[in-house]
Formats: C-alpha cells, sequence, structure tokens
C-alpha cells in the first residue's frame, strides 16, 4: 500500500488538527500554533545558545524544520509520547510510525539529516518548552500537573544531553528563557492595560 504524501494543501490545514487529546485542557492547542511557538522558540534558543557561532543559514535551517516537525500529524494525528515511546521499544529499528512518517513526508526525514545535531537539539528544547508553557497555562487537573512534572524532567534530561554532546555552548540559557516565559507571561499586557 502506498501512503499519499503530504502537500501544501495538508498544511494549510494545520489549524484545524489538534494535539493534547490525551490531557485535559481548557482548550485545544492546534497543529499550527505549535509550530508557529516552536519556531519562535528555536529561534530565540538558538540566537542565545550559539552566538556568533550561529550564521544566517543555519538559523533560517533551524526555523524552517522547526516549522514543521509535526507536520506527519496532518494525516497520524497528535500520538501520545508514551504510546510513541512504547512503540519504538517494542519495534526496534522496524519503528511503523518512523516508516509511515517517511513514505508521507520524506522531505521532512531530509530536514531532519541535514541539519546539524546541536541544532536538532534546539529543536527538541523548544518543543518540550511549547508543551510545557501549553499544559502549565491550559492543563486541567491533576494528570495535568503530573504531565508538568514529566516535561519539566525531561527537559532537564534534555539539557543536560546537549550540554554533554555540545558542551561548548551555553544550554543553560534554556532555563533562563522557561522562568521568563513562565513567570511573565502577561506582563506586557498587563503593563500596557495600566497606562
Amino acid at each position: 500500500m502506498t501512503l499519499p504524501k503530504l502537500t501544501l494543501a495538508d498544511l494549510a490545514r494545520s489549524g484545524h488538527v489538534t494535539r493534547w487529546h490525551s490531557v485535559r485542557s481548557s482548550r485545544d492547542q492546534t497543529l499550527a500554533e505549535h509550530h508557529y511557538m516552536v519556531t519562535r522558540i528555536s529561534n530565540k534558543l538558538a540566537k542565545e545558545i550559539f552566538g556568533p557561532d550561529l550564521t544566517d543559514t543555519h538559523l533560517l535551517q533551524i526555523m524552517e524544520y522547526a516549522s514543521l516537525h509535526d507536520t506527519p500529524e496532518l494525516l497520524m494525528g497528535d500520538l501520545p509520547s508514551p504510546l510513541k515511546r512504547h512503540i519504538e521499544s517494542i519495534s526496534g529499528t522496524q519503528n511503523p510510525i518512523e516508516q509511515i512518517e517517511q513514505e508521507i513526508a520524506p522531505w521532512l526525514g531530509h530536514m531532519k539529516k541535514t541539519l546539524r545535531k546541536e541544532h536538532l537539539c534546539v529543536v527538541k528544547i523548544a518543543d518540550i518548552i511549547d508543551a510545557l508553557l501549553f499544559i502549565t497555562e491550559e492543563g486541567i487537573g491533576s494528570h495535568a500537573k503530573k504531565v508538568v512534572q514529566l516535561l519539566r524532567r525531561t527537559l532537564d534530561e534534555k539539557i543536560e544531553e546537549c550540554k554533554r554532546d555540545f558542551p561548548a555552548y551555553n544550554w543553560m540559557y534554556t532555563i533562563e528563557l522557561l522562568n521568563e516565559v513562565l513567570q511573565n507571561d502577561d506582563k506586557s499586557k498587563i503593563d500596557f492595560e495600566s497606562v
């Protein structure tokens, strides 16, 4: 069976595909919103983490990948991370999710292979930060609180991995950015409204 390839018309539907169906939240997050946030966070992280080592070309590659990194969800939906991990542990190198993603979005796999490993770290960190921001703000109930804790551990582990693999860069900026966005999420709005 041959699966269809994602097209630009499919990408236009990213505002219709929702995420987080396994965690109760006060509103839906769309794939388009997620891609936008991961792109913006990746941009800020890359500039601060890599500093003068970051070229314009590399920044554009990071942002392009970030803006499309979950496009297979347009056809597959947002599979919960625990399910993805279980499938990976059962299937090993024959992961059917990766095989389907490669078939429907081969260009995404190519983008990922051509990105430098430290740049992929930035996009993954941005992905986790966006998840943390969304569930911290919009999550409802005790399960959402547990997911926030799990995401925070996942973020800390990813930072440590990136620091170990690429020690020349300022990975701890990630914590500064996370604290800034969690603590000042509506400061500009409040300042504007109080003038």
